[in-house]
């Protein structure tokens, strides 16, 4: 009891320091070197440092990052600068890119206070202080990679700051702060086990899988070599095999894909990292905002996405098949359609579902979120407290095809093996052009509603055709994207307003 009562007086010290972005209290004014004087008080930091990760611009609402995207379309009373965005039009940042861009920051402060501490305390022993050292510096770098990837250039800092210094700030390169994020993660893990110290903590081969996804960015980006990039992914996946990571397999009557990503199954051999929620710290309810049922319906599936999941027997989709019969099972495990159930019924596919009682705000595809959905409607089932899969051992095997088809490796174990557990037969013989499509598409299938979807079409270069490929219904709201613009989301006006030393905006924004 004393230590959550250590971390609770540390989270409200904490959070006098890391409101509104870079705009801080003055440090002096909560007395932090006398917080850090103990081991307890360390540990308590570093779960401050972790709590973070729960914040909605990090990973509270990681599943909105395919709002973005082809994938997903999010109603604009919710959220109208995403909403705003994803239709190609001009926008200003409201709340959801203000939380993408102050969130991390939010972190990045709490490492940084904690770093600048850390080796005065006295009776932490060297290898403890060394590991929880390597975890905050690995955490700080993973806030960077969301930020740079989002934003482009931004604020680089490795210091706790003052008020009157962030406002002094201006904008670090990209190219600077990627290598940054490297060289972070490699020292990092050189230090951490690929056994976590404890449940929730980063691992090996959990930061190697960071630098390699860093890694796999630079090379689609033209930054990297593919040779590099393919030595940092087998780096990731030879650790995570050492640390017990694996698919699950979800091909028995017991275990099927769906039940992967419910609570029963959260800490499976699949999941190298995820955030942890709990009944303490809640994160976004799945089922009470995106399911069918929801309350206040945040975001629906895009129909584009539905048609994307190919038949089971490996043949391409029929457009003018209007059935869900014999698809990928993983539509059907995805997303929810027409002949699946909710709460006990079968839902018909209409706004109304067809249920007695139905609450459906009805969408223009009438398609919802089944993964992560708790299909018995249960009171006590994935109300906020469902961990987020940040990295799954899936996405190093996709990420290890990738790399291994641009370099004329062996790619189609590491593809197969993600196929195979998915019900689908192996491919061979491929082109390395129709190699590569076949392997994002598969991302794009697997990783549903995961948050990887957005970063896979930019890296790529694929936004511009892809989304504006997309043939809208009368009824669907417009798509867009506006190259040399929507790369990269604004600068929040309120950052620009506080600080001008952000400026430039982000091309396109002004």
């Amino acid at each position: 009891m004393k230590s959550l009562i250590k971390i609770f007086i540390f989270l409200v010290f904490i959070s006098n320091i890391s409101c509104d972005s870079l705009d801080l209290e003055p440090l002096n004014s909560v007395d932090s070197e006398n917080f850090y004087i103990n081991t307890e008080n360390l540990n308590a930091g570093l779960y401050g440092v972790y709590d973070a990760l729960q914040l909605d611009g990090l990973y509270g609402k990681q599943v909105l990052l395919d709002g973005l995207s082809d994938n997903c379309i999010v109603e604009d009373n919710f959220a109208p600068d995403i909403f705003s965005f994803s239709a190609g039009q001009q926008v200003e940042a409201s709340q959801s890119f203000i939380d993408m861009y102050q969130d991390p920051y939010v972190l990045i402060q709490r490492a940084n206070l904690l770093l600048d501490n850390a080796d005065d305390i006295v009776g932490v022993t060297s290898s403890d202080l060394a590991n929880i050292k390597a975890e905050v510096k690995a955490l700080r770098a993973l806030a960077y990679m969301k930020l740079v990837y989002l934003f482009g250039d931004i604020p680089f800092i490795t210091t706790s700051i003052t008020r009157s210094e962030a406002l002094q700030i201006s904008r670090t390169s990209r190219s600077t702060v990627v290598d940054f994020i490297l060289e972070e993660f490699e020292s990092s893990a050189a230090v951490l086990s690929t056994s976590p110290a404890s449940d929730g903590r980063l691992t090996k081969q959990a930061v190697l899988g960071f630098r390699a996804k860093t890694m796999l960015y630079e090379a689609r980006l033209g930054n990297q070599s593919w040779t590099d990039a393919l030595a940092a992914i087998n780096a990731a996946k030879t650790a995570a095999d050492s640390g017990g990571n694996s698919l699950v397999d979800t091909n028995t009557p017991a275990n099927d894909y769906q039940s992967l990503f419910t609570e029963a199954n959260e800490g499976n051999s699949e999941f190298i990292f995820s955030v942890k929620f709990s009944s303490i710290d809640l994160s976004v309810s799945y089922q009470e905002e995106f399911s069918w049922q929801a309350g206040i319906l945040r975001m629906y599936i895009h129909q584009n996405f539905a048609d994307a999941y190919d038949y089971a027997d490996g043949s391409n989709y029929n457009p003018a098949d209007v059935t869900y019969v014999g698809r990928d099972p993983r539509l059907s495990a995805n997303i929810m359609h027409e002949g699946l159930t909710f709460n006990g019924l079968t839902y018909d596919g209409t706004d109304s579902g067809g249920f007695v009682g139905a609450n459906s705000p009805g969408t223009a595809t009438n398609l919802f979120l089944y993964k992560f959905i708790s299909t018995d409607f249960s009171s006590s089932f994935n109300q906020g407290t469902l961990d987020v899969p940040v990295l799954r051992y899936a996405d190093i095997l996709l990420m290890q095809a990738e790399a291994q088809n641009e370099t004329s490796g062996d790619v189609y174990t590491s593809l197969n093996l993600v196929r195979d557990r998915a019900g689908l037969p192996a491919l061979s013989g491929l082109s390395q052009a129709a190699l590569r499509d076949e392997i994002i598409h598969e991302r794009r299938v697997e990783l549903a509603f995961e948050g990887q979807r957005w970063f896979d079409l930019i890296t790529l270069g694929l936004a511009d055709s892809t989304i504006n490929a997309i043939i809208e219904e009368a009824a669907t709201v417009d798509r867009g994207f506006t190259p040399n613009r929507n790369e990269l989301l604004p600068i929040p006006q309120i950052e620009i307003e506080a600080n001008p030393n952000l400026l430039p905006q982000n091309p396109g924004y002004n």
